[in-house]
Parts: C-alpha cells; structure tokens; sequence
C-alpha cells in the first residue's frame, strides 16, 4: 500500500479538490492510504464535521497548528518573492496593506527598478530554490513524515506556507511531489519557492506563464479547472423553482451582482446604483442577485438590501472560522451557486474569477470599473484589471467595461436587449480560459497522481 499526502490550507481547495471526484477516485483506490493535512492556521478546535465527511478506513486527517517563519526566512521569502516581476507582482507590492503601512514610495520605486533586472537572471530562481531546500526547513513537520512515510506529496496551492513547508520536507527525502496552483491567477504573482517534480496547471495560458516566469524545471501538465467540473454536468433547476427559492419574480431577468471582497471595498454603493436604476426606470425590471465575496460575507453585509423587492443577499453559504479564506462550502451551497450562474441573464463584476465562471455559461458580464479601493489605494478597479493575469480576459474583448454609472446602465440595457452581442467573444474567451470543460478535470489530476506514485 503506497501513502499520499494531500495538503489543504483553503476551504476553496475543500471544494476544489475534496468534494470532487479527484478525491473519490484516489479514496476509493484500495492500494491507497491517504493522509489530508489541514492547516490549522488559528490554531483552534478543528470543525468535526471534516472527519465525519472525509475520513474512512484508509485515509487520516491532520491538522498541522500554524508556525511563524524565523526571521532569516522572512526575510530571505520578502525578496525572493519578486524574482517574478509583472504588473501583477507590482500590483501585489504596492497594495497590500502591510506594504502601504510600511514602505514609503521611494522604496517601492528602488524595489521595482532592483527586481526588475533580477527577474531576468533565471539561474537565480534556482539558486533560491535550491536555498530554500537547503537552510530553511521546518523540522516540526517531519513527524508526519515518519508516522506515516508518504510515497508521494500532493500539493494544492503551491505558495502556501504549509504547501511549501511540506514540500520542502518531500524534497529533502527525495519523495516524489506533486502541485498546482490555487486558481488561475497565481503564477505571475510570486515565484513559486520550491518546484514540484509535476507541475499541474488549468489552462495553456498558465502552462505558458510558468515556463516564462517561474522557470520551473518539473514537468508542466494541463488539468482545467476541478470546481468547473460541475458545470459540464447538467441537471439544473427549472428557473420557477430557482426564482421560488429566492423569492424572485420568474418573469424578469436576473442580474448577478458578485462582489470581489477587500479588493472591492465600497461596493454596496454601486450596488445600490443599480438598485436606483431599476426603481427608476432607467433599466428594466428585474432581479437582482448579490453575492458578497466569500472572504468578507458574514453579515451584516449588505444588511441595508435585504428586505428590497426582488433582491436576493446570496451569504447563506456555509462560513468558516477555522479556513483563511473564511468559507467551506458545502455540497449544496456549491450547487445554489453553479444554479445562480445558470439563471443570471448578465454578470456584473470587478476583477473577478466570476467573468471566467460566466463565460462557462455564455453569460454577458461587465465589469465595473469605478467607485471602490482596496486599504488605502483609490481606484483599485482600474489597477486590478491592469494586471498581467486579468488581460488575458479583457485581451479577448468579451466583456464590457463600465467605468460609470451610466455605463452600467448602458451595459445591461444593450444585454437584456440582446444576449448574442459578443457570444463569439465569449466562446473564445471560455476556450481559452476554461480548456476542454468536460467535466474531467478531477478525473485528469487523480490519473496523473496515480500514474506518478506507480512508476
């Protein structure tokens, strides 16, 4: 019997991986035993319904407590981590929070000009690489290592501290590793700090983005995406039974109203907006979903809308105080979500994972480009869809920017008028993005895995 860990620091990844058939395949594997590592992040009581869902006869649940790096490897990570050097790792030094609070704009600007010359010298990726293996391992994890004595490491979000502390761990043994990131927009952010023998990625695009900004050596393999696996599968709900469950008027269209958290802070204001638009008859009559950002969605968000006429608060999904990102969906929260898509006439945004999920559906979206910030950067919009990762969306011209109120309105009057503006667009679009969505991608990684732990 061969041993696999599988590393879970998000509760996305519970959804993306766990309750796939990814999962069900390699459980149901009885040369298999599998070992989930759960990041205990807060170190709190872990959520007992984990073992109930997930935990069988060959397979053991771990939750790793949370361990602050030593200073030498923070500070050894902080310049690392831009030997990738993009508009999106620009965007990543500039806006976050501790960077604004802490370095002034002069040093930002001396960082910008030092990495941007870095970047181009590959050998030092790999010298950091081998560094990182080298010096800085975190020998608290090695106790799993030798209870259980794994055969291969399965890493799902290649630039979490627990993903690269096990894979630094793997690698020091010489244990066969697997990993991928957590979503599409990852890998011209940050370099990766160890490289996986196997390298799993969504799409062509980030196929191309990792042989170009993170010099990998592993093997590069094309999987799509496993949460859109639900969406090639069918069997929706009837709209009348949909609308009956958010108490929607079935005759009007719907619009999805998808909030993309901290990043789009100030949002209920424009969301308001288009509240005013419908009551004012400047947009037809319709629904209005509004789905706060799983990270920032315990209410009371968006409380100000919930006893409004054919609006629906979409935040009674399952949230979580023992995952970072603050959510673990379940099952039946994941299929309310892929029913919300599938009933949307039209998709109203900011730069979010949600114009790829439309564009599954042949959904409009448009994207609104004003009135929100992120910490203390203004127009955050704008630089969001700047970045290297959303132009490969807004590069395909299926969607429509609104950078006003006026333009939303015009942008969900010329759709409801006429769903088949951009349908070619948007095809491509899906294409290029989503790859073959068969609803196989799951299905692709647990074949690779095995194949790799066999050979």
């Amino acid at each position: 019997m061969k041993t696999i860990f599988i590393v879970i620091s998000r509760g996305t990844l519970v959804r993306n991986i766990l309750r796939n058939k990814c999962f069900d395949i390699l459980k149901n594997n009885s040369n298999l035993r599998i070992v989930l590592l759960f990041n205990n992040i807060f170190n709190t009581e872990p959520p007992k319904y984990l073992e109930e869902e997930f935990g069988g006869p060959n397979i053991f649940l771990e939750f790793v407590p949370n361990k602050f790096k030593n200073r030498y490897e923070r500070l050894f990570n902080s310049f690392t981590r831009f030997l990738v050097y993009t508009k999106s790792s620009i965007m990543v030094m500039q806006n976050k929070i501790e960077a604004i609070r802490k370095t002034n704009k002069i040093t930002v600007y001396l960082m910008r000009g030092m990495f941007f010359v870095l970047s181009k010298i590959n050998f030092l990726k790999t010298l950091a690489r081998w560094i990182t293996v080298r010096f800085f391992q975190d020998d608290s994890l090695s106790i799993y290592f030798e209870k259980y004595k794994p055969d291969l490491v399965f890493s799902t979000f290649i630039l979490s501290n627990l993903d690269v502390g096990i894979l630094k761990q793997a690698k020091k043994r010489g244990i066969k590793t697997v990993s991928m990131p957590k979503s599409w927009d990852n890998l011209d952010k940050l370099l990766f700090i160890v490289d996986p023998d196997i390298f799993l990625v969504q799409n062509k695009e980030m196929k191309e983005e990792t042989k170009k900004y993170q010099h990998s050596k592993g093997e590069i393999k094309v999987v799509g995406f496993p949460q859109f696996d639900r969406y090639a599968m069918g069997n929706f709900l009837s709209k009348d039974e949909y609308c009956e469950r958010k108490g929607f008027d079935s005759a009007l269209p719907i619009l999805f109203l998808g909030s993309e958290g901290k990043w789009s802070a100030g949002d209920e204001l424009i969301f308001r907006d288009i509240i005013a638009l419908r009551d004012n008859g400047l947009i037809p009559q319709c629904n209005i979903l509004m789905r706060p950002h799983f990270s920032d969605a315990k209410p009371p968000k968006y409380a100000e809308f919930e006893s409004v006429k054919n609006v629906y608060v979409d935040n009674k999904f399952r949230h979580s105080d023992f995952f970072t990102d603050n959510w673990d969906p379940t099952k039946e929260d994941y299929e309310d979500f892929v029913n919300s898509l599938y009933h949307c006439n039209i998709m109203l945004t900011f730069a979010s994972t949600l114009a790829i999920d439309a564009s599954c559906f042949d959904k409009p979206v448009i994207l609104i480009d004003y009135g929100v910030k992120y910490g203390e950067s203004e127009k955050t919009a704008a630089k969001m869809y700047d970045t290297g990762h959303f132009e490969q969306i807004t590069s395909e011209k299926a969607t429509f920017s609104a950078p006003t109120k006026e333009d939303v309105a015009r942008g969900i009057n010329m759709y409801l008028k006429n769903n088949e503006i951009q349908r070619e667009e948007r095809q491509r679009l899906r294409r290029k993005m989503c790859g073959e969505l068969d609803g196989k991608a799951g299905e692709r990684i647990a074949k690779i895995i095995l194949e790799f732990i066999n050979k």
